[in-house]
């Protein structure tokens, strides 16, 4: 309709410029008009008995406008455009010929679809103006004469490099546009988005057809799992998984070691969103390390069942962690906490209760000499423990220097510190007032910090539900009902306000409100906890013999205070695309970086040879840094030595499950990064079934050899149909007036 009125199309009018045609000077059209407009006033002041000022005015806008566009249309208006000069440009066709173009069944496959389209429609309309460069493409781009014959499909699309591999070889040629034919699935290591600026520095627009469904309802596809790369035995892990959907519903989720099932549960999938996230408990299994299979069931008409599955690899350690807890007065809490863990086989609870003001009993102990003084003679010792617990004992017991050595265990060492209310706990022990005041996740007040010998009932909050820490059972439902029928615990403390990083993961009821009572916070390398209560023990004194709740309640914290303790010497292993970047950061017994070490890596998987990576310093003290291409999927095995001219001065292990970049994942049509690319570059994105304004498109690109073109727009409808309605309006107008 737009082109039927005006003659030409709304992105060339949008493109070109306007000018007057005609060689009579633009000064003497605005002397015409300003003359016109002068006369219509003079002709119709003599009207003024007639009609009204308003009616005179209306008509003698509409006589204006009609003499204008008279006027006008004599000085010949025209679209000035610049367009491709026939035969002298090129425009490069890329079609994408990775495995996921042939995602689909026989004869609906992208690719069947892609390639009629070239090679019947769009190439040989191209050829007529233009000379045509045809490019296949996947992990490449690579010359070829037509797109008739195809190779085997490509194990990756690289979309960015193809194109800079492209718009390179043009820079001798007029390059004026290229079309890009892909489904956008782009999974190369340096991803398209980093490569927008790069490719508009050439100038020449990029026209993207996307090929493919942006949705796939009968498709589901495991985007992510995240899970820590250790865990102790015993213990239940919460692995965060996301998945890609296209409708609601639900989809069941698998996790095996081996042949063995360690969970399966139902994820619930939201109508109105294409991702959901959730958490999978499953319990950690024996020491050792275990390449974990994360699978969901196939749903009805699913065809690509290859993107349901994920692997991650498991560090389960056979070391024990050290706890240490300082109680401060003989207590139940003290008694069945100690009893709860003391057939714990990864958690090593090291125990000193003060039983006069200068005698300290002291239990789980290595050898006489640990702990003589009742605390650690110096950060070497207190930071050879993995985990804190500070029971019913006052601030000022510990010296300045002690508390700024508990201050550092978490920020400097990253250990975990737990507080326990009591008599002289928390902020009745003056410990708001000490250098621990910022470390601890709640605003201890001694006004508010009252000990109240008090039954309170214990619940779990939203993040207490999803929290690891309080898995009593692997069910959702029955851990629920589990905490539910707990006893209540014997005491409670006032923490005061929590700070803007706590969370709370259990509340109490106290005066018709709910209050915090386990509440925690990173703080520098570590983490803090207050368990605003002494009283857990009558979970154990009032529940069957059998029942292990209690043991089950702090196994589980007592683990979670330990396994993510950082060692002196770290390392760590990030996948990213085809490189597996690693880290080395190393600590010598006070936790301070060490600067004068070299370290290297020997990585094995299978039968593969080993490979050795030197780490490089950074900019960190302490850390070293280093890439390296693993090759073959399946999982890493790494093993670093730190050396300090010839002796080796620490080493650390590490597995790392790798699974090359597949097209199997990210199936759907990514129409958004293929508009951003056009976008970027001056072109547009274009759909299979309307490519109309395409060529047109191409031929007013702006690179390329170009040429003036002036398109006249005084023989346009538009201009008749105006100049018919001014004038049915001034006649509609006089009946109106009755002046005719």
């Amino acid at each position: 309709m737009f082109e039927a009125l005006f003659g030409v199309s709304r992105d060339l009018l949008a493109r070109g410029e306007l000018v007057l045609m005609s060689d009579w000077p633009p000064a003497l059209l605005l002397l015409l008009l300003l003359t016109s407009a002068l006369a219509l006033g003079l002709v119709l002041a003599r009207q003024r008995g007639a009609l009204a000022p308003l009616q005179l005015l209306v008509i003698g806008a509409l006589q204006l406008g009609m003499l204008g566009v008279v006027l006008i249309l004599l000085w010949q208006p025209g679209l000035r455009t610049q367009q491709l000069r026939s035969g002298d440009n090129v425009v490069a066709v890329m079609l994408d010929s990775s495995a996921s173009m042939s995602f689909g069944v026989a004869d609906s496959t992208r690719m069947a679809r892609a390639q009629p389209l070239l090679t019947e429609q769009l190439t040989p309309a191209l050829s007529a103006e233009h000379r045509v460069q045809r490019y296949l493409f996947a992990e490449q781009a690579r010359p070829v004469e037509d797109f008739a014959t195809l190779p085997a499909p490509g194990e990756q699309t690289r979309i960015g490099e193809s194109l800079l591999q492209v718009l390179r070889q043009a820079r001798t040629t007029p390059l004026a546009a290229v079309i890009l034919v892909s489904d956008g699935a782009d999974n190369a290591l340096t991803g398209l988005a980093d490569r927008f600026a790069e490719i508009a520095d050439f100038g020449v627009p990029i026209h993207a057809i996307g090929m493919g469904r942006e949705e796939i309802p009968e498709d589901l596809e495991l985007l992510d799992v995240n899970l820590p790369d250790r865990a102790l035995p015993g213990t239940t892990l919460a692995a965060r998984v996301a998945v890609r959907h296209d409708g609601g519903g639900a989809a069941r989720i698998k996790v095996y070691d081996g042949d063995r099932i360690l969970a399966a549960q139902v994820l619930p999938l939201a109508a109105g969103s294409n991702t959901t996230t959730a958490y999978v408990d499953f319990p950690v299994p024996e020491a050792g390390h275990h390449d974990l299979v994360f699978t969901l069931d196939r749903q009805p008409g699913e065809v690509n069942q290859r993107n349901n599955t994920r692997s991650r690899a498991l560090e389960v350690p056979e070391d024990r962690y050290r706890l240490l807890y300082l109680e401060g007065e003989p207590r139940w809490e003290y008694k069945f906490l100690r009893r709860a863990l003391e057939e714990d086989p990864s958690v090593e609870l090291v125990s000193v209760l003060r039983v006069s003001p200068n005698k300290f009993y002291r239990q789980g102990i290595q050898d006489p000499a640990e702990l003589a003084a009742g605390f650690p003679a110096d950060r070497a010792e207190l930071f050879g423990y993995d985990g804190l617990i500070i029971g019913s004992i006052e601030a000022a017991r510990f010296s300045p220097e002690q508390q700024a050595m508990l201050r550092d265990f978490v920020g400097e060492r990253g250990g975990s510190l737990l507080m326990l209310a009591g008599l002289n706990g928390l902020g009745a022990g003056g410990w708001g007032n000490s250098a621990l005041d910022e470390v601890l996740p709640a605003r201890l007040s001694a006004d508010a910090g009252d000990y109240r010998r008090q039954q309170v009932k214990a619940s779990l909050t939203p993040l207490g539900r999803a929290s690891s820490l309080l898995k009593l059972s692997e069910d959702a439902q029955e851990n629920e009902r589990l905490w539910r029928e707990l006893p209540a615990v014997a005491d409670y403390q006032t923490i005061g306000p929590l700070r803007p990083a706590a969370v709370s993961l259990l509340d109490v009821e106290r005066g018709g409100r709910r209050v915090p009572l386990l509440v925690t916070q990173p703080y520098g390398r570590g983490h803090s906890y207050i368990l605003a209560s002494g009283g857990t023990w009558r979970w154990q004194m009032s529940m069957p013999l059998e029942d292990l709740s209690h043991e089950t309640f702090w196994r589980q914290l007592a683990r979670g205070l330990v396994a993510n303790s950082p060692d002196q010497f770290r390392l760590s292993a990030e996948v990213r695309g085809e490189q597996v970047a690693l880290v080395a950061e190393l600590r010598d017994q006070d936790y301070r970086a060490m600067s004068d070490v070299a370290v290297t890596a020997v990585v094995t998987s299978g039968d593969s040879e080993a490979l050795t990576v030197v780490l490089q310093p950074t900019d960190r003290p302490g850390v070293l840094a280093g890439e390296f291409a693993p090759g073959d999927a399946g999982v890493l095995f790494i093993e670093a030595l730190a050396r300090r001219g010839e002796s080796t001065v620490a080493s650390a292990r590490l597995s790392l499950r790798y699974d090359a970049p597949t097209e199997d994942f990210g199936v759907r049509q990514n129409r958004a990064l293929l508009t951003a690319l056009a976008t970027e570059t001056g072109g547009a994105y274009w759909t299979a079934e309307n490519l109309d304004g395409l060529l047109t498109a191409i031929r007013h690109s702006a690179a390329g050899v170009t040429e003036e073109d002036i398109r006249p727009l005084w023989s346009a409808p538009v201009f008749f149909l105006l100049l018919l309605c001014l004038k049915s309006a001034e006649w509609l107008a006089r009946r109106r007036w009755r002046t005719i």
